[in-house]
This record gives C-alpha cells, structure tokens and sequence, in this order.
C-alpha cells in the first residue's frame, strides 16, 4: 500500500446502505476508471469496494456487464432506436416481397404471351 492510500484510508468504518451500494457501484462501472483509482477517487476502501463487486458479480452472474454499464436512460433511447429500425426492416421486406411478386407476375406474362420459359436455360451442357 502506498503512502497516499494510507493518508486517504479512513481510520473510522463506514456503513452503507444497499442504496448507496447500489448507486456507488453504479458510479463505478459508468465511470471506467480501475478499483483503485476509484476507491481513491470515492474515500472508499479499496477491499470494501471488491467485496461489493464480487457479490454483485455472484448476485447477478446472470446480468451482463453491458447493461450495467449502460444507464435506465440510454438503454430506453437504444430500445427506441431498435424498434424503429426493426419497423424500417419490416417495410423493406414487405417492398421486396412486393417486387418478388411482380417479377413472378412478368415471368408469367412473357410464357402466356410469347411462348417463351424465362426460367429454363437455352441448352443442356455436353
């Protein structure tokens, strides 16, 4: 431990809240910075603050980083911005089907008018 963390590191034990456990933790991982740099930044000790990062990881093993790392808001506007891209999906398809159709439709037409099989090839290869 260096002399800097020494001088920082409280002599008196602080309790937190599950709250403010929550909201420090969402500091962290919102914030980039390393445990250390962190818990120097925040008067936390460095050992308080990987406990609660290792129960939080066995709390929520299920849970992937990205979204903590991505607050209520953003997650809301990527949602938004997903749907809306899915509707503009949605209508391309059904453009294409669309097209896909009336190729179909003009194949149809040059058989019944012309005699003429657009699909099959001119000759058999030897």
């Amino acid at each position: 431990m260096c002399n800097q963390e020494k001088k920082l590191k409280k002599i008196t034990r602080t309790s937190y809240s599950l709250t403010e456990k929550r909201s420090i933790l969402d500091l962290y991982f919102k914030s980039g910075l390393s445990c250390r740099q962190f818990a120097l930044q925040h008067g936390i000790d460095r050992s308080t603050l990987s406990i609660w990062l290792s129960s939080c990881k066995n709390a929520e093993k299920s849970v992937p980083l990205q979204s903590k790392l991505i607050g209520m808001d953003a997650k809301d506007e990527m949602l938004e911005k997903l749907r809306a891209e899915n509707e503009k999906l949605r209508h391309y398809l059904e453009f294409e089907r669309l097209r896909v159709r009336a190729y179909e439709r003009l194949i149809e037409i040059v058989k019944e008018e012309d005699g003429i099989d657009v699909l099959k090839k001119d000759g058999a290869k030897q």
